[in-house]
């Protein structure tokens, strides 16, 4: 078994020589005390062996090791992703909540996916609702029309045309056949009359309207006068009222005899039509037509399947997941504080590249201050369990004296300078003392209760 490092040795003798030199002051209180009474009655002096024999014995600590301080929570933190640095939020010696940013990387490519992914979530989303709402009323009510009509259809095509159908199909022959005696026959003394009652009409409003122009033809703004336009349109009217006396006086062309036999011709196919029976191959067209219609309505009104409404929701269930991974991509390139306390360092800049894994930001949580042996031998150990009270000194605050406890001792040992040694961690009171700093050397007691 080694001893213990001659450190741990120093601090013991640098704790027990206060005691001695309180012991031997006391000492010769007591004795300088006794020899002024004694002398003053007269007794025999007493001697300094005799009175130190006889004062109590100074409590000495039963063990005692050197340590550190350090904030009971702390983290070297690192991201995931790897970029460029586009904001450090933080500087050393800032104190920040949990979850709030330290660092943030380029990401404006991260965004763009988190945004297509919820663009693509919420199609889905809405092909599932309409799904699920199946038809409007509106939908419904066209399908059923759509069935009435070709209903309809096959009806007259197996009973054949109506005395209404009929009828109508000959006043379509009548018309036509009215049409072509009228254009054949050609223009009536009255149609004559008319034409040439509006071609004298129109020649003397242009008549006029040359008589006006001519007054202001000297002017220099001729063409934008009213008198130029009013000319314009009398000598149009004037050459159509021209055009349709003519047409009345020639009759009609050859082209307009055929066109009017052609209607004739058409009306009378039409009526042929409506009275010859339906073609088989007609029929089995209108059937089919109906069925096919009758289908669709139905269905609208049964809604959608449930094959369909699942395969919707696993598209809406695959977007959610398109979402996610795209969100935890983008959150990878923001650092964040995963608990409250002080930033001890930050090690990047604005633009610096960061890889993945790399140490940047160290945190602690600087509310509860623990201390850490680093010399506590195995000597020592046994004589130390969790919970044990505690007293810390620093060097840094002389006269200073803070109560802990025990929270945990490493269950395997270190070899350090040659020397087996132990780390307890002791936490601190929470009255601990604001002028504390994170790395403060401490030395640790433990009294004999």
């Amino acid at each position: 078994m080694k001893t213990q490092s001659k450190s741990t040795t120093r601090r013991k003798w640098w704790s027990v020589l206060p005691v001695g030199a309180l012991l031997a002051g006391a000492a010769w209180f007591y004795l300088d005390h006794d020899a002024v009474l004694s002398m003053t009655r007269g007794d025999a002096p007493v001697t300094i062996t005799e009175r130190a024999a006889s004062l109590p014995a100074a409590p000495l600590p039963i063990l005692t090791a050197d340590g550190y301080l350090a904030p009971a929570q702390d983290a070297v933190l690192s991201l995931a992703a790897s970029n460029t640095v586009a904001v450090v939020h933080v500087q050393e010696g800032d104190t920040v909540a949990t979850g709030a940013p330290l660092i943030t990387l380029e990401n404006r490519v991260q965004q763009a996916t988190v945004a297509q992914a919820q663009a693509n979530l919420a199609q889905a989303q809405a092909n599932l609702e309409r799904l699920l709402a199946g038809a409007r009323p509106e939908e419904i009510a066209q399908a059923q029309t759509a069935v009435e009509v070709a209903t309809l259809t096959l009806y007259r095509l197996v009973d054949g045309a109506t005395p209404a159908q009929i009828a109508s199909a000959d006043e379509s022959i009548a018309a036509a056949q009215a049409n072509l005696a009228r254009v054949q026959a050609g223009a009536t003394p009255a149609e004559l009359t008319a034409a040439e009652a509006t071609l004298r009409q129109a020649e003397a409003a242009l008549r006029n309207a040359q008589s006006a122009y001519d007054q202001v033809a000297w002017a220099n703004d001729i063409g934008a006068r009213p008198e130029s336009l009013k000319l314009e349109q009398a000598t149009f009217e004037y050459e159509r009222a021209q055009a349709q006396y003519t047409n009345v006086v020639n009759g009609a062309t050859p082209e307009d005899i055929q066109v009017a036999r052609a209607q004739v011709a058409q009306a009378q196919a039409a009526k042929a039509e409506l009275l010859a029976a339906a073609h088989p191959a007609d029929i089995a067209k209108a059937q089919a037509n109906v069925r096919s219609v009758a289908a669709a309505l139905k269905l609208l009104e049964a809604g959608a399947r449930t094959e369909d409404i699942a395969a919707a929701q696993a598209q809406v269930a695959a977007a959610q997941a398109a979402v996610l991974q795209a969100q935890a991509a983008l959150d990878a390139t923001i650092l964040t504080a995963p608990f409250a306390g002080q930033v001890s360092s930050v090690a990047v800049s604005v633009g610096e590249f960061v890889a993945p894994g790399a140490p940047i930001v160290r945190l602690g949580a600087a509310q509860q201050w623990v201390v850490e042996t680093d010399t506590l031998s195995e000597l020592d150990v046994v004589k130390l369990h969790e919970g044990d009270a505690v007293t810390v000194a620093f060097d840094a605050l002389p006269g200073a004296t803070f109560q802990g406890r025990v929270t945990h001792i490493q269950p395997a040992s270190e070899l350090k300078r040659g020397d087996v040694t132990y780390t307890a961690t002791i936490a601190l009171d929470a009255t601990a003392t604001n002028d504390l700093r994170w790395g403060m050397s401490a030395v640790v007691n433990k009294w004999q209760e």
